[in-house]
């Protein structure tokens, strides 16, 4: 009976339960090892979970804030023609003045002017001004329906309501323009070296005093350019930029794509081949920051980018270092500019 039990013995699945006696026999013997060392690890987390949960608030561990550089948003300083100053991000609703015959309107991101009389009036015209400091935007709605865009560190200067026979208004800064149509009243943009003159158009201008150039872009329509710096009258058409240097009166007129001046008022950064410098003067504005450059070599390298200008100022910085050409270094509200070399 031995024997028979013996030859049918199969040796594979002997050896196999053998292996797993054997297993089973090292697993409870590192187990019974391990088992005080896991209890003190355990023990040991515990109390360091308890110490920092009932730490009292001093005590605290302190992290220095991440730099946070937020972009602009609508802003603005509406100054009365009697002089009270009103700012528009904190006053909504219906604007109230002393001769009630426009009626003023603010929507936190848009002041419009409405007439309430409909008779022409003899008085002299009144004049509001609204400053836009830096990192700030705002959109203005003139008494006639122009439509005005105002970008960063902007002031303009208009008449409560059009009385007389040309549409005047003044700026400084930077607007777009989407003017209402009337052949009968010219619409006058004044800026400190030239006027710009329409009847029903939309256009943009840039005249800031700390710019060299002063730039009208043309994007539908026509208007006529004339100064005391400029021979004659110069006349654009859709897509023309009319440029003249402050400094030197040297005046161009050249062929563009409108969308990269305008980008901006439709909330965006838009640049082909740009230099540098040009670009910062954009950004300190809009996220009222200061550029410093420790390689003045790099003002002159040239970019191109497409990107909304709503956002936080670091998908910006990393465009300009992408191409390994600078680096741009972070301290509160400067950026130092460097050549990456």
């Amino acid at each position: 009976l031995k024997r028979e039990q013996f030859s049918s013995f199969n040796n594979e699945i002997g050896w196999e339960n053998y292996r797993k006696k054997q297993f089973r026999r090292r697993q409870r013997k590192f187990l019974l090892r391990f088992l005080p060392y896991a209890a003190l690890l355990v023990i040991s987390l515990s109390g360091v979970f308890y110490f920092f949960m009932n730490r009292e608030p001093d005590r605290k561990l302190s992290v220095a804030p991440m730099s946070t550089i937020l972009p602009g948003a609508p802003k603005a300083i509406l100054t009365l023609a009697d002089g009270q100053k009103i700012d528009l991000e904190t006053v909504s609703g219906t604007i109230r003045t002393e001769k009630e015959r426009t009626f003023i309107y603010n929507t936190g991101h848009q002041l419009t002017y409405s007439d309430t009389c409909l008779a022409e009036i003899s008085d002299a015209m009144e004049y509001n001004e609204i400053t836009v400091p830096k990192c700030g935007e705002y959109q203005l709605s003139l008494s006639d329906g122009t439509l005005i865009y105002l970008n960063s560190m902007t002031k303009i200067r208009y008449p409560i309501r059009f009385t007389g026979e040309i549409r005047e208004v003044e700026l400084e800064g930077e607007a777009y323009f989407n003017v209402a149509e009337n052949p009968e009243k010219p619409f006058v943009v004044k800026t400190a070296s030239y006027d710009v003159t329409v009847l029903g158009t939309q256009f943009n201008v840039s005249s800031y005093a700390d710019e060299a150039d002063v730039i009208t872009t043309l994007v539908q329509g026509a208007v006529a350019v004339s100064g005391d710096k400029i021979a004659g009258v110069r006349r654009l058409t859709p897509n023309d930029q009319f440029i003249l240097n402050k400094s030197t009166g040297k005046a161009e007129l050249k062929q563009v794509d409108a969308s990269y001046f305008t980008a901006w008022k439709d909330g965006k950064f838009r640049y082909r081949d740009v230099r540098l410098e040009d670009i910062m003067r954009d950004v300190e504005r809009w996220y009222d920051v200061k550029v410093v450059y420790e390689d003045e070599e790099v003002k002159e390298f040239r970019f191109g980018f497409n990107m909304g200008r709503h956002e936080m100022i670091d998908p910006l910085l990393r465009i300009f270092e992408l191409n390994g050409k600078i680096k741009i270094h972070k301290e509160g509200k400067i950026l130092k500019v460097k050549r990456d070399r």
